[in-house]
């Protein structure tokens, strides 16, 4: 899996400011919409979902889950989660979606 890096935000969706190193969560972000519907970047991929989009602006707020790897140059460096750490999320989601 390759990983990327994130600029924090306080007032961004990705926050992960309160988030342990090695955890998996949900992150969300703000992105170019592209005409295949994959990120530019291709990350945030594992449990990808398009919740909002923009068409003024192009852009579309996606979320996927991710492993959080700690932080590098004040960016928080994170991988898309493996199967098995995305699992626990998505299990965390349907339990708690009621």
């Amino acid at each position: 899996m390759s990983t990327f890096l994130i600029p924090p935000h306080p007032y961004e969706e990705h926050d992960l400011r309160v988030k342990e190193t090695g955890g998996t969560y949900r992150m969300w972000r703000w992105e170019r919409e592209t005409a295949d519907g994959d990120p530019e970047d291709g990350n945030l991929l594992t449990g990808r979902i398009v919740h909002v989009r923009d068409p003024h602006g192009r852009r579309v707020l996606a979320s996927g889950v991710v492993t959080l790897l700690g932080m590098e140059d004040g960016r928080y460096h994170v991988r898309d989660a493996e199967p098995h750490e995305a699992a626990r999320v998505f299990c965390s989601e349907k339990t708690w979606s009621n």
